[in-house]
């Protein structure tokens, strides 16, 4: 056994040496006494307060984290890496205001600090506040654009806005990076999609299905592509699958469609009728049954059907589209 010693510096050394074999084995509650025998001796000790938070951490006591981390930020208020932790320990408990002061100071103090540009825009993308978080996950993937989940995050929020674009760029970064992930394969293939590239999209959706075949939005949507191409049988196949589990508005669209294209006037009938029994105002759907009826019975039987329904929802475009286009 070493000997104890009675210069408080090599006590402290000592001491810190134990804590530190107890938390690097995650025997963190035993590291405690040590760091606070320690701590004792030597209250503004920094590296002793920042282990003293780690234990904390590895014990899942945020509150004990943030006391330590705010002991030593009196004595080292420009430590930017401390001031992200000090962040992202008020994220995970709610307190986003108090999060977002520290991200804020630790970008004041390093511009460049990706822990707080990546904190900061995980903090606004939860909140669905998406233009915030590119603010600062784009000058992140500037300074390391081989940060997969960023790139499919950045790559999600452009898909949503549209911008299909820059949705393709960052899913192919991304999956440059990690060519197996799944959530790049799924947003390079919907984003394909949107852009009305589906011979491309399709490889994309052929590979996500092997990875998530029970995810009724990768069905639909590769249904989807696969009817656009004109593969009919698969896209039914996708379509019947996704109706599996319960009631699919896209599916039975995506069915009646491909009835439509086989002339089954009857079975897309069906199908939209599902439909119009729980959204008996749904302008695509009554679009797509005008359809129907100008193939089975008609385009005048169609125009007759789409002015009666324009005559209870004027406000429904897409039977306005629908007429214009008898």
């Amino acid at each position: 056994m070493e000997p104890l010693l009675d210069n408080p510096k090599t006590a402290i050394q000592r001491l810190i040496r134990t804590g530190e074999t107890h938390r690097k084995a995650h025997a963190f509650a035993a590291a405690l006494p040590f760091y606070l025998e320690a701590l004792a001796l030597d209250p503004s000790h920094g590296p002793l307060l920042l282990h003293l938070a780690d234990a904390y951490r590895g014990l899942k006591d945020l509150e004990n984290c943030l006391f330590y981390w705010h002991k030593y930020l009196e004595a080292h208020p420009k430590d930017a890496g401390i001031h992200s932790r000090v962040a992202d320990a008020y994220k995970k408990t709610g307190r986003h205001n108090l999060a977002i002061a520290h991200y804020t100071r630790a970008l004041q103090i390093d511009p460049s600090s990706r822990y707080a540009l990546m904190g900061m825009g995980d903090l606004y993308y939860k909140d669905q506040a998406f233009e915030e978080a590119l603010a600062y996950w784009e000058p992140l993937l500037r300074l390391d654009p081989t940060l997969v989940n960023i790139l499919t995050m950045v790559g999600n929020i452009h898909r949503r806005k549209f911008n299909f674009q820059k949705a393709v760029e960052c899913f192919g970064m991304a999956l440059q990076a990690a060519p197996e992930n799944p959530y790049a394969i799924f947003g390079m293939a919907d984003a394909l999609r949107g852009q009305g590239r589906f011979e491309q999209a399709a490889p994309y959706w052929e590979a996500i299905l092997k990875l998530d075949r029970h995810n009724k939005q990768v069905l639909t949507r590769a249904g989807d592509c696969f009817f656009r191409l004109g593969r009919l049988p698969q896209a039914e196949e996708l379509f019947r699958e996704a109706l599996q589990p319960g009631y699919d508005k896209s599916a039975l669209l995506g069915l009646a469609r491909v009835s439509i294209q086989r002339k089954e006037y009857l079975e897309a009938k069906r199908y939209l009728g599902t439909i119009l029994e729980r959204q008996p105002k749904d302008g695509r759907t009554l679009a797509l049954l005008a359809q129907v009826l100008a193939g089975a019975e008609g385009p005048e039987v169609a125009r007759i059907f789409l002015k009666a329904q324009l005559s209870l929802y004027p406000q429904l475009k897409e039977l306005q589209t629908a007429l214009a286009q008898l």
